[in-house]
């Protein structure tokens, strides 16, 4: 029974990821692995690394610190640019990796799967709109239906404090209560450091530009900030206009309290989630400035999903597809050689497809689509049964009876 138990949570594991690599695919993307142990000084030497004490170290024969692979952008982009800067303007790439970090919770894996994209793009709100419409594509992929991208601006905070003489503890500890949304303590933490008053109001207001995008957009007019601020703001608004085009409207939120954790994010920022799950499964954000720590300009945008996360919260709803095969060939044997062609040209063409000898009565297959190749005729069932008479009659038939897939807003 457990290793049943087991089987299902790998299956599950396997299935996610296979949904989520075609459709990375479908949006111009190519795989790629990074090494699965990496030189310490990789990470300690990036000014925006992740924290030095999360990282799993260990010593090679010669004696060098390496640590296993605790994120995957940052020597991806540092491989980008020892390619001499010899590099299109342009570049898609996904991964699926484990990624390995000393997470000092109970119950914590430390190492954990992720399937991500890295997309060097010059900076624009079409990219990042982009990127956001695929991270609620792949999630809607998956099989959940309530999904909210909550959007950010890294810039944002960065901004406001840019000018204030804070040491790095008061800004983790501000960090820390905006994050948490502590509106109670905020006021009086701010109260103890002589920054200037209209920088405080904004600095308490963050934690309640929070919601729908019209009304912290509207909650923003009313407040006083620097040109730079401004810029960050009107960019935001920009992306989210072209996000509504994608039709996302009802999954975004507006969060400018918003904080990743990951150092390198300069720009747009935003995290997924999912129905009956408390934890955001999906991460990202835009990081322009985290090549120039490698000697050369290369912006670009991504995100990374928790396979594990997407798995756990698969446990609260029924993510499996109603038919694990999309089409079943049944054939007499006389007919086995067309079975045969059919089977392979559908399998060519991506459709889950498995042939057997008919029998009376038929197995109940779980599958969409059912071919019965006798003597006398050719049909496809469905809710209904239909003849056709060759292999293009038939792709048309399916095609025709499937349609294609609406983006159900």
């Amino acid at each position: 029974m457990y290793s049943e138990i087991l089987a299902n949570e790998h299956e599950k594991h396997e299935k996610i990821i296979g949904t989520l690599s075609k459709r990375f695919t479908t949006y111009g993307y190519k795989r790629i692995k990074t090494s699965a142990f990496e030189r310490y000084d990789l990470y300690s030497n990036v000014r925006t690394s992740i924290n030095q004490n999360e990282m799993i170290k260990v010593i090679d024969y010669t004696g060098e610190v390496l640590v296993l692979r605790p994120d995957v952008t940052i020597p991806l982009t540092q491989q980008l640019v020892q390619l001499n800067g010899n590099l299109p303007e342009e570049m898609r790439f996904y991964y699926v990796q484990e990624v390995f970090r000393q997470t000092f919770q109970e119950n914590e894996k430390i190492g954990k799967t992720q399937a991500g994209v890295e997309y060097y793009c010059p900076s624009s709100p079409e990219a990042d709109a982009e990127t956001i419409m695929l991270a609620c594509h792949a999630l809607r992929d998956v099989g959940f239906s309530d999904v909210k991208i909550e959007i950010g601006y890294a810039g944002f905070f960065t901004e406001l404090i840019a000018d204030l003489q804070l040491t790095s503890e008061q800004t983790a500890e501000l960090k820390t209560l905006i994050q948490a949304k502590n509106i109670v303590e905020i006021g009086p933490f701010l109260e103890q450091l002589s920054i200037d008053q209209t920088v405080k109001e904004v600095l308490e207001q963050l934690p309640l530009l929070y919601g729908a995008p019209a009304d912290v957009f509207e909650r923003l007019l009313n407040l006083q900030v620097s040109d730079s601020v401004q810029q960050a703001i009107e960019y935001l608004q920009e992306t989210y206009k072209i996000v509504e085009l994608y039709g996302l409207k009802k999954h975004i939120v507006i969060d400018l309290g918003l904080i990743n954790h990951m150092g390198y994010y300069s720009g747009i920022i935003f995290q997924g989630y999912v129905e009956n799950f408390g934890k955001p499964v999906l991460m990202g954000g835009r990081y322009d400035a985290l090549s120039e720590e490698f000697g050369i300009k290369l912006p670009a945008v991504g995100f990374a999903c928790e396979i594990d996360s997407l798995v756990k919260a698969a446990t609260h709803k029924e993510l499996t597809e109603r038919y694990s095969i999309d089409i079943t060939v049944f054939y007499e044997e006389s007919r086995m050689k067309y079975a045969i062609d059919i089977t392979n040209e559908l399998r060519e063409r991506e459709y889950r497809v498995i042939s057997k000898p008919m029998k009376h009565p038929l197995q109940i297959q779980d599958s969409l689509y059912t071919i019965h190749l006798t003597q006398q005729q050719n049909q496809l069932v469905e809710e209904e049964t239909t003849e056709f008479v060759d292999f293009k009659h038939l792709l048309d038939l399916i095609v025709r009876k499937k349609g294609v897939p609406e983006w159900t807003i």
